[in-house]
């Protein structure tokens, strides 16, 4: 099975203005531009990766929905891995990103699949799989599915700096396909933001850092976060939208972190923020329902019936609540995007 062919000459695109979508849904470590002399540096960090791993090989043995795959992938500590199919498995054509079922999988064919990244200690390992491609011709350019870093506008479409170190040019040309799952119906370039899966078909990739292709299609799926968030100095946005922090409501930087206010995040994705005065307990909920909990001045917050770690104790300063924007993250599902561009 051949890999895309490397070419050593990028591909040129104009890169402008980070590009603001509608749809609400949506790590990295970041600082503050270099270049913003005024602006106190701080470090700020998605606290958990989620995005599954890489392998392909020969369907070696077929079970009761799961399968041994031969692990081809260079460098695996493993020789084989034990592939769980589960519900939400999606399977599909290499080639033309149709859906496939189990009963489609042939013993002894070459698939590609994204597994994990939870894997059991055991010889050979065992993960459960997002996405397995099948049915690949020889010397296929077999697609790519990665998560959604950074969009910006260009001239001629829109580039897509994606998980893995790779921009991808999208153009009026690019095909758009809605995966399963994808409630959205037709997509188009508007339903590309930070945290969204995608399946880019390319044959071509260049040697630059980051590299860089131009899909012919690609294949949107829903995002497995809450929301995304970018911050930029001292300004901050939700899915998008800048937070008003001005006055008492100013982001702030303390010991390194980025500290917000806990009521302008959580009521930008939704959420309805109480305080309770005699025990200082903080809670944030949707409807009847709560989210988590917190006592100002602690480092720890309680989601449900596990204790959340922070990486700074909260705070409250003239009657505005703090939280550092790593927490407020991590407890709200939230993308952060990472803005290579």
């Amino acid at each position: 099975m051949k890999k895309p062919k490397l070419l050593k000459t990028a591909l040129t695109a104009a890169l402008a203005a980070t590009l603001l979508l509608p749809c609400a849904a949506a790590g990295a470590e970041m600082s503050a531009k270099e270049g913003a002399a005024e602006q106190p540096a701080y470090t700020l960090m998605q606290r958990s990766e989620s995005f599954p791993i890489q392998v392909w090989g020969q369907a070696a043995e077929l079970g009761d929905n799961s399968l041994t795959l031969q692990n081809d992938n260079e460098g695996a500590a493993y020789a084989k891995i034990v592939v769980n199919v589960e519900e939400d498995t999606k399977i599909l054509d290499a080639v033309t990103g149709e859906e496939k079922s189990f009963a489609d999988i042939r013993k002894n064919e070459i698939l590609y699949a994204w597994v994990g990244p939870a894997m059991t200690k055991s010889l050979p390992p065992i993960a459960s799989a997002s996405i397995i491609l099948c049915n690949i011709p020889a010397d296929f350019g077999v697609p790519t599915y990665a998560e959604v870093q950074s969009v910006a506008e260009t001239e001629a479409g829109v580039d897509v700096y994606v998980s893995g170190d790779v921009v991808l040019h999208l153009t009026g040309e690019t095909q758009y396909l809605a995966g399963p799952g994808n409630t959205c119906g037709t997509v188009s370039a508007a339903d590309l933001y930070p945290g969204v899966r995608i399946l880019s078909w390319y044959d071509v990739v260049t040697m630059s850092l980051p590299a860089q292709a131009a899909p012919g299609k690609v294949m949107v799926f829903p995002s497995a976060y809450a929301g995304w968030v970018t911050a930029e100095g001292l300004s901050v946005s939700v899915n998008g939208e800048a937070l008003e922090l001005s006055g008492a409501s100013a982001a702030r930087v303390e010991n390194d972190r980025l500290l917000v206010p806990v009521r302008k995040v959580a009521e930008a994705l939704g959420y309805q923020v109480s305080w309770e005065p005699y025990t200082n307990r903080v809670t944030v909920s949707e409807g009847e329902g709560e989210l988590y909990h917190f006592t100002i001045g602690e480092e720890q917050a309680a989601k449900g019936d596990v204790t959340v770690g922070l990486v700074a104790p909260t705070q409250a300063v003239d009657g505005v609540t703090f939280m550092a924007l790593d927490d407020l993250i991590s407890l709200h599902a939230l993308k952060l995007e990472s803005n290579w561009f």
